[in-house]
């Protein structure tokens, strides 16, 4: 591929064509005349914007809500536990209460 690009490259230039070199940063576009409407917009009108700081300050104030605090004794249950070797290999499962 670079080969064939190199080729048809040097094939332009020979032919009389020009390569310019352009700064970054710089348009094709006229300076006169106004810009033209973007390419890639599409016919449907703009959505409004969420800004971050309101959800996360909402989402905040939901965490520090307590949860009601259930009445009555809270019964302990066993939880299974995986025991790993120095490996990570699983060797056994034990219940755990926590």
């Amino acid at each position: 591929m670079r080969r064939e690009l190199r080729q048809k490259t040097e094939e332009f230039l020979s032919q009389g064509g020009e390569i310019k070199r352009h700064s970054a940063g710089e348009t094709g576009e006229p300076a006169d005349k106004p810009r033209s409407r973007a390419v890639f917009v599409s016919g449907e009108p703009r959505q409004t914007r969420t800004y971050v700081n309101d959800v996360v300050s909402a989402l905040d104030s939901r965490k520090k809500k307590k949860a009601p605090e259930s009445s009555g004794k809270t019964l302990k249950r066993p939880v299974k536990r995986i025991i790993y070797d120095d490996f990570g290999e699983p060797l056994r499962e034990v219940w755990v209460e926590d």
